[in-house]
């Protein structure tokens, strides 16, 4: 493969990033890139054009960002973690997940969403992997710390397979990917 094009550069303007972390596409495949030190989420076309930026007040240095068919949600890790539903638009409707539901130690970094939009987020501040319904409800917890097979130790990036499976990266010792039915 070769590089077609490559877009932004250091800055605030339009275009440009300060830290750009995860990215992920929408149905129509707009890119959506959470620009962390620009307390924003950059909004592409298919060919990486500049369409907009979506802030909010409660957008503070996203960490990562996913789309569904209609609605957008922005993990925010630093201070209060949680994770922000907003429209496609940029209109908040709600926040998920925060430490005053009794995750005090969460420690989010990455997260997913299954086919049912349960969130599925993994936790380095536990070493676990926690599913959260819709709602924000804890569903169960997956793992355990060690650098065992079957442990996880900070955990990293994680997804859902086309058969349902999630598949971990455990780092920082474990150096695998697990995969969970």
């Amino acid at each position: 493969m070769s590089l077609v094009r490559e877009i932004g550069g250091r800055g605030s303007k339009s275009g440009q990033f300060k830290y750009p972390r995860q990215l992920t596409t929408d149905p129509i495949g707009h890119v959506f890139i959470a620009d962390s030190d620009n307390n924003r989420i950059s909004v592409h076309d298919t060919e990486l054009n500049h369409l907009r930026n979506i802030t909010h007040q409660s957008i503070t240095r996203p960490y990562d960002v996913k789309v569904s068919r209609d609605r957008m949600y922005v993990l925010c890790p630093n201070n209060n973690p949680c994770i922000h539903v907003l429209t496609l638009e940029g209109d908040k409707l709600h926040s998920l997940i925060t430490c005053g539901q009794g995750m005090d130690m969460l420690r989010a970094r990455f997260f997913c969403l299954d086919p049912l939009n349960n969130f599925i987020i993994s936790d380095e501040g536990s070493h676990t992997i926690r599913v959260f319904s819709p709602e924000g409800n804890l569903l169960h917890t997956i793992g355990t710390e060690g650098h065992q097979q079957g442990m996880l130790y900070y955990p990293r990036g994680i997804a859902i397979t086309s058969n349902r499976r999630l598949v971990s990266v455990s780092d920082n010792k474990n150096y695998s990917l697990q995969i969970y039915y």
